[in-house]
């Protein structure tokens, strides 16, 4: 080696200030000048990347360097390409996740505020027999939920195959002319018998305004409140009404009394 000053600390540099002994200092040049060039290339990448890229980038030349693969056998163009994030396609999410739960959370609703009306629609759900399609068709005929089952509870007591002496016919006991006209074609069928007989109702609504005749001409008959000019005298009419009147009263005593069971069992959260 030549120094240009005698006694001066050894300074390296390329060019002539040294001389080469042996091919390994050819190489760790060579090395020095590739991690030089890796080095550039991840800063100049992890400004695009952040502090995540980071990692990744000085990461996997190291490690090829770990297993002994010659860094100059990767391809340093990767470096500085942009990542694209590739967002999950929603027709892949049944195959990990069931419906119910797809919908749950990828829903854009929020959680509806619990309120009277939820806490009705929750009790007919799970306590009474065919109460979803009760409570469907009763607001779907703007009538009282706890009306339309109290008539299916007087009338039949929930047996969907009951069949009168008069050949009124399922939950809500429709004669099958009536409900020929309702649009039922089988009134055994829960669905379609009170569909029938809550639009049957509406249109009694819509006759005679009153709940009292429309309960007793539900009971009796159109042409029978004509004849006595409003609730006929018969026992089994008068019996009828105290029976729907009392179980409308005492559902609606059972959704309120939930509701507010309910709302004290929800925990409170102050500021």
């Amino acid at each position: 080696m030549r120094n240009k000053r005698r006694g001066a600390a050894p300074h390296w540099r390329n060019g002539a200030d040294y001389t080469l002994v042996c091919d390994c200092q050819r190489h760790a040049r060579r090395e020095r000048m590739l991690w030089r060039r890796t080095l550039r290339a991840a800063n100049r990448a992890a400004r695009h990347l952040g502090r995540g890229g980071i990692a990744l980038l000085v990461g996997v030349p190291l490690a090829f360097g770990a297993i002994g693969i010659p860094i100059e056998a990767m391809n340093l163009s990767l470096l500085t390409t942009t990542l694209e994030v590739v967002q999950p396609d929603a027709q892949d999410l049944p195959i990990f996740t069931s419906p119910a739960v797809q919908n749950d959370f990828l829903s854009d609703q929020r959680p509806r505020v619990f309120t009277l009306d939820v806490a009705k629609e929750e009790f007919f759900r799970t306590q009474v027999p065919y109460g979803s399609i009760i409570y469907r068709e009763a607001i779907r005929n703007r009538l009282s939920p706890e009306l339309v089952a109290a008539v299916i509870e007087s009338e039949s007591d929930f047996r969907e195959r009951l069949v009168s002496e008069k050949d009124a016919r399922g939950l809500m006991q429709i004669i099958p002319s009536t409900g020929r006209l309702m649009g039922a074609e089988d009134l055994f069928n829960p669905s379609e018998n009170i569909a029938a007989g809550t639009r049957y109702l509406r249109y009694l609504f819509d006759r005679f305004g009153d709940q009292r005749i429309v309960l007793a001409a539900y009971n009796a008959g159109e042409g029978n409140i004509e004849k006595f000019g409003g609730v006929p005298p018969f026992p089994e009419t008068v019996n009828y009404l105290q029976k729907v009147n009392t179980r409308t009263h005492l559902y609606r005593q059972r959704i309120r009394g939930n509701y507010v069971a309910s709302l004290r069992m929800r925990p409170t959260f102050t500021q």
